[in-house]
């Protein structure tokens, strides 16, 4: 408990992050989970995978 306590907060955050983060690897409902907030975190188009979808614009 002590190590946490000095740890800069910054790296505190992103070690409870990367630990929920497993945490959700180990179930499938976590895994989608997972799948579904990057999906809404993304700003840019898939352009390949649209591509692979529907084909190259004319």
């Amino acid at each position: 408990m002590n190590e946490i306590e000095e740890l800069e907060y910054i790296d505190y955050l992103q070690y409870r992050r990367d630990a929920f983060i497993h945490s959700c690897n180990h179930s499938e409902e976590g895994r989608e989970y997972l799948e579904n907030a990057r999906t809404l975190m993304q700003t840019e188009p898939d352009r390949k995978r649209l591509r692979e979808l529907f084909g190259k614009p004319r």
